[in-house]
């Protein structure tokens, strides 16, 4: 398969996820893609960013509608849920009850996913040269991370909590098994874990000062923070871009600082970076792709970016795998690299998701590892063009789990596009 027929694949992967009308729960034109078309079918946060990022290449049009109705559901105090239902049902799964304060109509819930919408107007604006659009939702994205740094840093420390595992975007990875309390961590005993937070969040009416003074899970999850750190930087870009230097100095000097504390706060000896878990702010050290997230930093040292790839990413028995790159490292007890089901298995406890890769891509451009991109981003394509866009495939034999015609497993366009500008 040529670079241009695996365009024109994704190109017809997203059109068929695409969805587009008025809504009838509050009136406003929406135009976004599900994820997959049977099991994720509304509107999800950090996907929906992801596909701009790929309609950039395509349809910059498109990216920039997806983009508009995410900013169309944004609360008034800045936060935009993670999940968004724009037509209703007359029943929802059991657990959008759990993640609202609705009892009626939960069309939206009351998490957030990993903060990617700067990097990914950014990504629309770099192909559309669209200033207008600029001008449109940039105090909007801004306030998003303004409300991230307000209600969501609960220890002034400069680093954002989440208050659920599905807020990572990861729902069950292994590194949250410490901080839900599992005395037998496994895929099962996550899943449930995850469900009894659920009641717990629920019953608290998710008030964000008495969860946080609970301290029932309270994570500063690795790639999260990495993810609000760039998009902090990418404001700064955008604000300069729209000729207003003081916001864009201010958010520069924001971005740095939250970077700072990522690679000082989350670094454990081994040169890996963990999550922190409750307000002592304890490592959880369990490896895991995130363990690899500040390499999409712009302020990892050399000499750590470095330790990083050679010492983990390269190693055989953590994450250099026939397709790489596992989301836990080979050598954990909780790696599981097949799948049998969400309820047994768990998800994001072993296997390699096309959107981890991409961050690992993108940090190893960053920082001049070449070679290494090249490698991960050829056996991502071997993945996609043997199987198609799945939701998540076996880092060992390649075959693949989860949903079919899985949108962000298109992003392989984007990550040859930067291959072939590094």
């Amino acid at each position: 398969m040529t670079d241009a027929q695996l365009r024109e694949a994704a190109e017809r992967q997203l059109r068929a996820n695409l969805r587009r009308g008025v809504s009838t729960v509050n009136g406003k034109p929406y135009s976004f893609c599900v994820p997959s078309t049977i099991t994720y079918p509304f509107q999800w946060f950090w996907d929906s960013c992801f596909h701009a990022i790929v309609w950039s290449h395509i349809d910059p049009e498109q990216a920039k509608e997806e983009l508009r109705t995410l900013l169309r559901a944004q609360k008034r105090n800045g936060r935009i849920p993670h999940r968004i239902v724009w037509e209703p049902r007359p029943l929802y799964p059991y657990r959008f009850y759990l993640h609202s304060t609705s009892f009626r109509r939960p069309v939206h819930s009351r998490f957030v996913q990993p903060p990617l919408l700067a990097q990914a107007v950014e990504a629309v604006y770099r192909r559309s040269a669209d200033r207008a659009f600029l001008e449109e939702t940039v105090p909007s994205v801004e306030r998003l991370y303004r409300w991230l740094a307000r209600a969501r840093d609960p220890d002034r420390d400069g680093l954002v909590s989440i208050i659920h595992p599905y807020e990572s975007g990861l729902d069950h990875k292994p590194s949250f098994d410490v901080a839900l309390r599992l005395a037998h961590p496994s895929g099962r005993a996550a899943v449930l874990a995850v469900r009894r937070l659920d009641i717990w969040n629920r019953l608290l009416g998710y008030n964000l000062p008495l969860i946080f003074f609970a301290d029932r899970f309270n994570v500063v999850d690795v790639l999260f923070n990495c993810a609000y750190a760039q998009g902090i930087a990418s404001l700064s870009r955008l604000w300069r871009e729209l000729g207003d230097t003081a916001r864009a100095d201010d958010c520069r000097h924001w971005a740095i600082a939250t970077e700072a504390a990522i690679l000082d706060r989350c670094r454990g000896p081994d040169g890996l970076y963990y999550d922190l878990y409750s307000r002592h702010r304890r490592l959880a050290r369990t490896k895991t792709v995130t363990a690899l997230a500040p390499l999409y930093l712009d302020g990892i040292l050399k000499d750590e970016a470095r330790q990083l790839v050679h010492a983990h990413l390269l190693n055989e028995l953590e994450f250099s795998l026939p397709y790489p790159v596992p989301t836990v490292a080979a050598d954990e007890p909780s790696f599981d690299p097949a799948f049998r089901s969400p309820a047994a298995s768990g998800l994001w406890r072993g296997p390699t998701w096309v959107s981890t890769n991409w961050f690992v891509v993108q940090g190893l451009l960053k920082h001049g590892f070449l070679d290494e991109a090249r490698h991960i981003v050829a056996r991502t394509r071997d993945l996609v063009e043997q199987h198609g866009f799945r939701e998540f495939y076996n880092p060992y034999t390649g075959e693949p789990y989860g949903a079919r015609g899985f949108g962000w497993s298109t992003l392989i366009v984007d990550m040859l596009a930067s291959l072939e500008t590094a």
